[in-house]
């Protein structure tokens, strides 16, 4: 069989670039979709993900699983399942799962950024989708302006989600003043 995409027409899913697919910024973090769950058809999104340099992802949880494997940089990744709790570092080559319902949060207190592939379920991919903002090729993401932060709030609410609270979040170790 050959290898040119031009013989492959009518196959559902083709070979993608990576690179040729947009990036997004997430409340300052970025995303690639790599893999939808319209693609996959498995209700799967696989993401190559990348949290810049100092740069945090607060307290939070929702139903699905999320799991991280790190391509470079190192994270920190809390989390909160009820019955124990605490901080993890993440160097490139591990693997980080998140249950569903895990409090949790991603801090990267490096001075590179973090660049993760990123596997979740189809809620997370919507979720990022309605709250992601389409990058030029090469644009850094911007801080979350209050704006972005109060659309957070409304659209986590519909996708119930738990936000930590700023208390919640100091309490961990994360300032979001």
């Amino acid at each position: 069989m050959s290898s040119n995409n031009t013989e492959c027409m009518g196959l559902v899913n083709k070979v993608l670039g990576a690179a040729d697919q947009p990036v997004f910024s997430v409340l300052g973090t970025l995303l690639q979709f790599v893999s939808t769950p319209e693609q996959n058809r498995a209700r799967l999104s696989v993401m190559l993900g990348g949290i810049p340099a100092r740069t945090v992802v607060p307290l939070h949880s929702h139903a699905d699983t999320e799991i991280f494997y790190l391509l470079q940089g190192s994270m920190e990744v809390f989390q909160d399942d009820g019955t124990s709790s605490g901080w993890q570092t993440a160097k490139p080559g591990d693997v980080v799962t998140i249950a569903g319902g895990v409090k949790h949060a991603l801090r990267n207190q490096g001075e590179i950024a973090v660049s993760t592939i990123l596997v979740t379920q189809e809620q997370v991919h919507r979720f990022f989708l309605e709250l992601g903002e389409q990058l030029e090729p090469g644009a850094s993401p911007a801080a979350p302006t209050p704006e972005v932060m109060q659309r957070l709030f409304e659209v986590a609410a519909l996708y119930g989600y738990w936000l930590g609270s700023p208390t919640e979040n100091a309490a961990i170790g994360i300032s979001l003043g």
